[in-house]
């Protein structure tokens, strides 16, 4: 009997039996938001007070006629008071999935947080009969509540802020309704003040001016200076920079990250700093998330994973860096092979097609989180004890 052909196409019935269990799936996750809940139901205790976030075993996918994709699947890591975190990877590892899930800003209802605790550690909830720290599990607090954190405690800037701003409105619109949403007793002439005040924080000259003019009138590096004095106007205690300098030139990218350092460090809050440029990683973070298909694959320390990077995906990211010691006519380095289709990934290394060092066990299951040093962890098998 002659063999069927493997193909990579779905029958119409299979694609019609994929959308019946999305819409019920998404229908049973949108129910849940709605559903009033209290306090106990959405709070948890963090397990470390002197994080501002804690990501465990997070899982955000998305409902799509072909498949469930896990576009974050399994994310944990930590994001300390007062410090810097870069997340790292190539395109669609699911950097900017996982901040959207930490605003609650995935595009429902095909997207969905599906799994895992995302722990925000809130001042004003105080703390436990045990003396835990309570916290926001934001993966399960009602949108309603989400509104008093989201804008005020967190906050994000956009990739691209000629589509964040809205072309309609001025920028003195704008920056006002931050003030009147989080600080509703606040008068117009107040707002304006701080709106002002904010413009001449991010080093903006003739605010004033700025303030009356409409987004097109105002070049690539000053809307993007106006979205991180927006995100500033609540006076976060995280701020969430998703490649704040990709549609930038070299010099206006030095003039923002150097801002946001400087920012950073005078009004005390911590930065998610999501890019692709390992040399922005390098001179800006604290601590280093790689991703890689959804997952984390190696977080450490800056130095750590610049000076003893062990994943060979890390390794393989610094070598395809160019540097100013190469030779100009040797190809520039790049990872073999191609990002393994998220739609159904099998429990093994996503990473072991594309692996020069892959080994028998890479074929078994995904490997586990391993312990190199109090702060650096690798997902590799290369550095199992057991073998």
């Amino acid at each position: 009997m002659k063999k069927k052909k493997e193909t990579n196409y779905i029958s119409i019935r299979e694609s019609r039996k994929i959308i019946r269990e999305n819409v019920r799936q998404m229908r049973y996750y949108e129910k849940l938001k709605r559903k009033p809940k209290s306090p106990a139901e959405y709070t948890t205790v963090m397990h470390d007070e002197n994080n501002l976030i804690e990501l465990d075993n997070l899982q955000t996918c998305f409902f799509t006629d072909n498949g469930t994709v896990m576009s974050v699947n399994g994310v944990s890591f930590d994001i300390p008071k007062n410090k810097i975190v870069g997340v790292v990877g190539e395109s669609g590892c699911g950097k900017s999935v996982t901040s959207l899930s930490i605003m609650q800003l995935v595009q429902a209802p095909q997207g969905q947080v599906v799994g895992g605790e995302i722990r925000y550690n809130a001042e004003e909830l105080g703390r436990d009969a045990e003396g835990n720290k309570i916290a926001y599990d934001i993966a399960r607090t009602p949108t309603k509540e989400m509104y008093k954190i989201r804008g005020k405690d967190i906050t994000m800037i956009f990739q691209e802020p000629m589509t964040s701003l809205n072309p309609v409105f001025t920028i003195g619109n704008q920056l006002d309704e931050v003030s009147f949403v989080h600080t509703p007793n606040i008068d117009k002439a107040a707002a304006k003040a701080h709106s002002i005040d904010m413009l001449k924080k991010v080093g903006i000259a003739m605010p004033e001016h700025v303030y009356e003019s409409y987004p097109h009138e105002l070049s690539g590096g000053m809307r993007q200076r106006v979205m991180i004095s927006m995100a500033l106007a609540g006076n976060p205690r995280l701020i969430i920079a998703d490649e704040p300098t990709t549609a930038l030139d070299v010099t206006i990218q030095a003039q923002i990250l150097e801002l946001l350092k400087e920012l950073q460090k005078r009004e005390g809050c911590s930065i998610m700093l999501i890019t692709h440029d390992l040399g922005v990683i390098a001179e800006m973070a604290d601590e280093v998330v790689v991703m890689y298909a959804g997952k984390v694959i190696e977080k450490g320390t800056a130095r750590e994973i610049f000076h003893n990077p062990m994943h060979p995906y890390t390794i393989g990211l610094q070598k395809s860096k160019p540097l100013i010691t190469s030779a100009s006519d040797e190809p520039l380095y790049s990872i073999p092979g191609q990002v393994p289709n998220p739609i159904n990934l099998p429990n093994c290394c996503y990473f072991k097609n594309r692996c020069n060092r892959a080994c028998e066990r890479c074929n078994g299951q995904y490997p586990p989180e391993i312990k190199v040093s109090d702060t650096h962890y690798v997902s590799c098998y290369l550095y199992d004890s057991e073998d």
